[in-house]
């Protein structure tokens, strides 16, 4: 009888330290990357200014670029419009655009569907959807959360 109380004990500290070791585990974030509007996590710290916002023209210039300190680096481009002049685009992260049979380069005509804000340095977009030809890349769902992060609310 005290061998089985034994194992019982045994068994239910062993339980009792997984999960007190796997608590800091799942209070991790799930990674960095573009955040709708234009930082924060699903909010807009300049309120009234976030639009959504469709612009159509060529690419310009792709660059890589990193909004905030810790974050992956990011893909952006610049696109020449004929009623807004040349607009900054957020695409995504690097390694999730990677990860994506759809190239962008100088020259091509797309058509962008995504968030609008207005900055200092310009007119910029939050990319949520990106047409080229007859392709389409979605980044992004109706609420604004990028389609890279695994979990979702429903």
């Amino acid at each position: 009888m005290k061998r089985w109380q034994l194992v019982g004990k045994s068994v239910l500290g062993l339980a009792v330290l997984c999960w007190a070791l796997a608590g800091p585990a799942w209070s991790q974030g799930r990674g960095q990357g573009f955040r709708p509007c234009p930082y924060a996590p699903y909010l807009c710290p300049t309120k009234g200014t976030c639009l959504p916002g469709e612009i159509s023209g060529k690419i310009t210039r792709v660059l890589t670029e990193t909004l905030e300190e810790g974050m992956y680096p990011g893909m952006a481009v610049l696109v020449a419009t004929k009623d807004r002049g040349q607009v900054h685009v957020h695409v995504g992260p690097v390694w999730f655009l990677e990860r994506q049979e759809f190239e962008l380069k100088p020259g091509d005509e797309v058509l962008i569907k995504g968030i609008c804000f207005k900055t200092a340095a310009g007119e910029h977009l939050l990319a949520a959807q990106l047409t080229k030809g007859d392709h389409t890349l979605l980044l992004r769902d109706a609420e604004g959360h990028p389609y890279w992060e695994a979990w979702r609310k429903r």
